[in-house]
């Protein structure tokens, strides 16, 4: 069975990206695996064909754990419940353990990779103003924007700005390497032109393009839920970093992209604050 992968930094979008391809009829879909209780950090860089192959059976079937399903979140309205057929594909969205992600891409597997990236001051400032993931956790801004050490406890977590930068260049890298399986998404464009990019996603991705999928772009920023992890959302949260953000510290991460060649990730409009 196919496979697609749905990952990016956290607060990057791959909770929304995730439900476009859940969107999918014939997709299983499922979140955090190698987070959940039942399989966590199972997997590790060395791992052989068989040993991922065994994992995806097993994550396939685990239809009964509602925090793989997410259930508590289609309960609440945060995530669309859609309507699904007998299942061809196998999808997850993970915003840890990318350091798997080549070792997935050199299988023999049949594995698409769908990585999204942030602009970094929003990724930045939707981590800092999430009470759960960054007050909730003990961290500090000035202490831990650039590290994220205060979030990370446990392997596979990656946070921080120098995170971004890593991970970043790292997708630019498999994207090139592993151009038929591995689809580099931008936010700024998916947020834009839903559609289109959705489209040309789940061509890449081998997926099937139904009204389910048009009808949950057409209705997702047409609502805001308040649930910081809600993939209904008002537009407007992509920018709030221009008003939330020190401009210090945007001013640091926007030059620091630009001095690591990132530039195509930053706005045209981005200028020293």
């Amino acid at each position: 069975m196919k496979t697609v992968i749905v990952t990016g930094m956290p607060r990057s979008g791959t909770s929304w990206l995730g439900q476009i391809v859940n969107s999918d009829p014939a997709v299983a879909f499922r979140t955090e695996p190698l987070f959940a209780y039942r399989f966590k950090n199972r997997l590790h860089p060395d791992d052989s064909d068989q040993a991922i192959s065994a994992f995806l059976t097993d994550l396939l079937a685990a239809d009964d754990d509602d925090f793989l399903m997410q259930r508590h979140l289609v309960a609440s309205g945060a995530y669309p419940a859609f309507t699904k057929t007998a299942p061809s594909v196998l999808a997850y969205k993970t915003s840890r353990h990318h350091e798997l992600l080549e070792r997935f891409l050199t299988s023999s597997l049949d594995i698409h990779i769908v990585g999204i990236v942030r602009h970094p001051c929003a990724a930045m400032n939707s981590w800092i103003h999430s009470h759960r993931e960054f007050a909730k956790k003990g961290c500090e801004i000035d202490k831990d924007w650039r590290s994220g050490a205060c979030r990370k406890d446990g392997v596979g977590e990656y946070w921080g700005f120098d995170d971004w930068l890593a991970v970043t260049e790292r997708f630019v890298e498999l994207a090139d390497a592993y151009p038929e399986r591995f689809t580099l998404v931008h936010y700024a464009q998916l947020l834009q032109a839903s559609v289109a990019t959705s489209q040309w996603i789940f061509e890449r991705a081998g997926l099937q393009w139904t009204a389910q999928t048009r009808g949950f772009l057409e209705t997702a920023n047409e609502h805001h839920h308040d649930d910081p992890y809600a993939v209904f959302k008002d537009r407007s949260v992509s920018d709030r970093w221009r008003d939330e953000l020190d401009p210090v510290l945007a001013n640091t991460i926007i030059r620091e992209t630009r001095e690591r060649g990132l530039d195509q990730f930053l706005d045209d409009t981005d200028f020293d604050l």
